[in-house]
């Protein structure tokens, strides 16, 4: 989708957003908190409380907050307010997000006793919240998609769903509780999103949304909570060589190299899939890391962050600032993982073991090593979020037209004997891991080559080569040929090492067949990988001008 079109949309639902979560407030929660998520089974799905506690994690890794998922599949407020003791009050919470509404509707028609009936439930699940000192946050109950079931279209459930979650924001207002809409935001960015696109959908079911829709409720969820935008990356200006928070590495007249002055927090991750719906919400504004870069000549450009692709804009959106999203860290996506795996294991503590082995003695000492677990969890997760390092950011000129290498044969001149990274030098994915890098063999001798056969001679003019965090990888040198025998060489470049990082390598274009990488050099510390290995994340040739 082009920025432009991105920009109209989100600024449509930017009134819906204000409109949702009022003025900001600032974050309710505190150190130590213990937040339990309460809902039905759009929460036991243990998806938008992922990203609840994965963003306050990141953004606050100070706080060291506990995050406990109480969601039960086809409860309503009522049941909640009867298993308020036996599932909520034994986590001991200070906090807890109350997110109920899709079962209290009925399914049906609009009716007033319905919404009486949701709203007294309601109403005593609060205050036997507040009555044990837990700060409460209410949640609107979001939105269904008509077109999936007719039945619910028919009946207009949308209208129910946005009656009970008026009769939630006037209690909210009555005993003081935090409070955010998600019905009407979620509802507008479907409606947008559908006329753009009449198959769209984000709630496959009509009722429990995918991965993208969960991520919407997140957004307007952490609004309520007081949650504050990610803070920015840092800005830069190539032209007199002065920024803030940035610093140059190194520039030519298509590329420049910047690294942060200080670690940058861990960034929110959320799957490559979501990226669309992210910007129509205002999720990659808020938890992506704003980059400014100034002074680069017109034309469209490459931004990847510690070697990995973010986000193609032109230079006037670089100057004016553009919003990165977390797609591109490993750590991000490693917390994000963390986080389900911790909330799969108090599923299996509460719902597997605590209750229904409930009149065994013996179960007590499983759910003490099952919440010694979830302890352990929680701590890894605080160490990981609050492990920000300094980034390295590339701003390149972006090359045209197709990647000429992408799927093409190569052979080194010291093959690798462990099937490390079999066809990864040209598969396209970047991938930053071991097993995604090409790697040669182990041998102590150098030079050591790969040699990339285009198949058919053709015009290049631009080689794009990169290293991965690891490994001794110092030069990469690049060379071309028509017949596979006489290489000239048109680039090179020394890598830093322990920084995954691309080179792009810019020339008059040649007419080639082969695509060479030579490795003449190696850093003398082994870093993961003994040094005899060189590596390489991924290789791309474009044609050039």
């Amino acid at each position: 989708m082009p920025r432009a079109t991105r920009a109209w949309r989100v600024l449509a639902i930017a009134a819906a957003l204000l409109a949702a979560v009022g003025a900001r407030a600032e974050c309710l929660l505190k150190p130590g908190d213990r937040v339990v998520i309460y809902g039905d089974s759009i929460t036991e799905q243990r998806m938008y409380s992922r990203y609840l506690q994965q963003y306050i994690d990141v953004r606050y890794p100070e706080l060291k907050v506990r995050f406990f998922n109480c969601g039960w599949g086809g409860d309503t407020a009522g049941g909640a307010t009867g298993r308020l003791e036996r599932d909520v009050l034994w986590c001991k919470p200070t906090v807890a997000t109350l997110f109920f509404g899709m079962n209290d509707g009925g399914y049906h028609a609009v009716e007033q006793g319905t919404t009486d009936n949701y709203s007294r439930n309601m109403e005593n699940l609060i205050k036997g919240l507040q009555a044990a000192g837990v700060r409460v946050i209410v949640y609107t109950p979001g939105c269904v998609d008509g077109d999936r079931q007719k039945r619910l279209a028919d009946c207009k459930y949308n209208e129910q769903l946005e009656a009970l979650g008026k009769a939630g924001e006037a209690l909210a207002k009555k005993y003081n509780c935090q409070f955010a809409d998600i019905h009407h935001p979620m509802l507008d960015i479907q409606t947008k999103s559908k006329a753009a696109k009449a198959d769209f959908t984000m709630i496959p079911d009509s009722v429990h949304p995918n991965a993208a829709g969960h991520l919407v409720m997140a957004r307007y969820m952490l609004a309520g909570l007081g949650a504050e935008p990610m803070p920015a990356m840092g800005s830069f200006n190539v032209a007199n060589d002065m920024g803030e928070g940035l610093r140059l590495l190194s520039k030519t007249p298509t590329q420049a190299i910047m690294e942060t002055t200080a670690p940058v927090k861990v960034p929110f991750w959320f799957e490559d899939g979501s990226l669309d719906v992210a910007n129509l919400c205002g999720m990659t504004e808020f938890s992506g890391q704003k980059l400014t870069v100034k002074g680069m000549p017109a034309g469209t450009y490459q931004v990847t962050v510690d070697g990995a692709n973010v986000v193609k804009v032109t230079a006037d959106e670089l100057a004016a600032g553009v919003n990165v999203p977390g797609t591109w860290s490993s750590v991000g996506r490693r917390i994000h993982d963390m986080v389900q795996r911790k909330e799969d294991n108090f599923f299996t503590l509460w719902r597997q073991v605590r209750l229904p082995l409930a009149d065994m003695p013996e179960s007590k000492a499983i759910v003490d090593g099952l919440m010694a677990a979830d302890e352990g969890y929680h701590a890894a997760i605080w160490a990981m979020a609050g492990s920000g390092a300094k980034a390295t950011i590339s701003v390149s000129r972006a090359p045209e037209g197709p990647n000429l290498a992408k799927g093409r044969k190569y052979e080194c001149s010291d093959p690798n004997t462990y099937n490390w990274g079999i066809g990864k030098l040209t598969d396209g994915s970047w991938d930053p891991s071991a097993n995604g890098c090409f790697a040669t063999g182990a041998s102590a001798d150098l030079p050591k080559t790969v040699t990339v056969d285009l198949e058919t001679p053709t015009k290049v003019g631009t080689v794009v080569a990169g290293v991965p965090h690891f490994g001794s990888t110092k030069t990469i040198k690049v060379s071309l040929s028509l017949d596979g025998t006489t290489f000239t060489e048109v680039g090179s470049h020394e890598f830093v090492q322990r920084r995954a990082d691309r080179w792009l390598y810019s020339f008059e274009p040649v007419e080639a067949r082969y695509v060479r990488l030579t490795y003449p050099d190696r850093w003398p510390t082994e870093v993961d990988y003994p040094t005899g290995f060189a590596f390489t994340t991924e290789v791309e040739v474009y044609a050039g001008k």
